[in-house]
């Protein structure tokens, strides 16, 4: 069966590719037999230049990432580095932080390279055996969609974003995560979504047109996904290495709900500083009963070194929290 849907998308992925080569190959059909009008060169121009913008790139970090360079982090490139190896998995090209983000991502940035994403405010609550769960969960947790199912995602985004619009600058996906988190608060007043925003005729028109590309979409990641998970169980028992099913255990637990977010928000409207914020993360860590003490690759003093690394990105995200209101 996984074999099936495997095959089933890499031929939605190869239809998608055929129509984006149609339009170019269309349009310069149109200019070739009517090169005498300038209507046709007109037309010809559209349809190519549409195909040339929706033809598959290198996938990219979120706009709202920032990497972190190794001269500035080597703690946390070390500490990436030594988990990726112990279960066998390409070390990340980049690692980059969202101020934001609730999870620890593996993407793709390029053709062949993969970057670790990590969010901020979950990072910062967690102890060093947690930190080392949630990479080798990361790491477990990769796409495994190939590059012609996801160059073919990424077309489709593509088209989705430029009929329904949003979704593309760093602004707007701030925006949408500050609405998520706003959400898990039940905070009212938050900015409003992509759907909330549509107002204009011109931007309905794209919703409508846009709904059979997003059902093509999410069609497309079910069938990524049901091959996933099978890798997924495969890529796990490798985490072992590094943690133990303790670890991930305690880990889903704390995660479950984004509960230790209501916390972090209150200690920020608060002013308290990041260590304070560690410390009382920590302190709720260990009355829950949970080991915060050394993981085999993450010492606590390591640990530590690594929140001297990310201070300037605690402080920012942690304005970001206390803006949340």
């Amino acid at each position: 069966m996984d074999a099936v849907r495997r095959a089933a998308a890499v031929l939605i992925s190869l239809m998608i590719h055929a129509v984006t080569l149609a339009l170019i190959a269309l349009g310069v059909r149109v200019i070739y037999v009517n090169a005498d009008f300038l209507f046709a060169w007109m037309i010809g121009a559209v349809l190519i230049g549409v195909g040339v913008l929706m033809c598959p790139r290198p996938p990219r970090l979120p706009v709202d990432a920032e990497v972190v360079q190794r001269s500035a982090a080597p703690e946390l490139h070390a500490l990436a580095e030594t988990v990726a190896r112990a279960m066998h998995v390409q070390p990340p090209a980049s690692v980059a932080v969202r101020d934001l983000g609730m999870t620890c991502e593996y993407v793709r940035t390029g053709f062949r390279d993969r970057s670790l994403v990590i969010g901020l405010p979950t990072w910062l609550v967690l102890p060093a055996r947690h930190r080392v769960a949630l990479l080798a969960r990361a790491y477990a947790d990769q796409g495994h969609e190939g590059l012609i199912i996801g160059a073919a995602l990424t077309t489709l985004t593509q088209w989705r974003e430029s009929l329904q619009g949003g979704g593309g600058s760093a602004s707007h996906l701030r925006e949408e995560q500050h609405t998520r988190i706003g959400a898990m608060f039940g905070v009212q007043g938050t900015p409003a979504g992509t759907y909330e925003a549509a107002g204009s005729i011109g931007r309905v028109v794209g919703q409508v047109l846009g709904w059979p590309v997003m059902l093509l979409q999410r069609l497309l990641i079910r069938l990524v996904r049901a091959d996933g998970g099978r890798r997924t169980r495969q890529q796990l028992p490798e985490a072992h290495a590094v943690v133990t099913d303790t670890d991930l255990r305690e880990l889903s637990e704390l995660m479950e709900g984004a509960r230790f977010l209501a916390p972090v928000q209150a200690a920020a409207l608060r002013g308290a500083t990041t260590s304070a914020i560690r410390e009382s993360a920590l302190e709720r860590a260990s009355e829950l009963g949970m080991d915060t003490g050394d993981a085999g690759v993450l010492t606590a003093p390591a640990s530590s070194r690594i929140d001297c690394e990310l201070s300037r990105h605690y402080a920012r995200a942690i304005r970001g929290f206390g803006l949340i209101l």
